[in-house]
């Protein structure tokens, strides 16, 4: 056995066509979405990575997908629908009265 039994630069994994690498880390991706969202996550910059694809094909990475919220009809006035009567508070137990009525004796 030889010592330089490292993986080849251009080795890929089996289903993983997409191979990204950076520093001392190869990552392999089965798609071009999933690559994608892992250099959102780990927000890697372009000049830190190397992408390649088995059969050549080329990447163009794209910035994080912002979702434009929809405004609402309905006025919100940040209040519970609920129609649940609110819980009474200690103060207001019916267990505090009936404590003080022994004590009228």
């Amino acid at each position: 056995m030889s010592k330089n039994n490292q993986k080849d630069s251009t080795e890929y994994y089996d289903g993983f066509p997409w191979r990204l690498t950076y520093g001392d880390t190869i990552c392999g991706f089965q798609c071009k979405d999933h690559l994608q969202k892992y250099l959102n996550r780990y927000k890697l910059k372009p000049k830190n990575y190397k992408i390649s694809h088995k059969d050549g094909e080329p990447f163009e990475s794209r910035k994080k997908h912002t979702t434009k919220l929809q405004p609402t009809t309905r006025k919100s006035n940040h209040r519970s629908t609920s129609t649940v009567p609110k819980r009474k508070s200690s103060m207001d137990s019916i267990r505090n009265t009936t404590s003080n009525s022994k004590n009228k004796k």
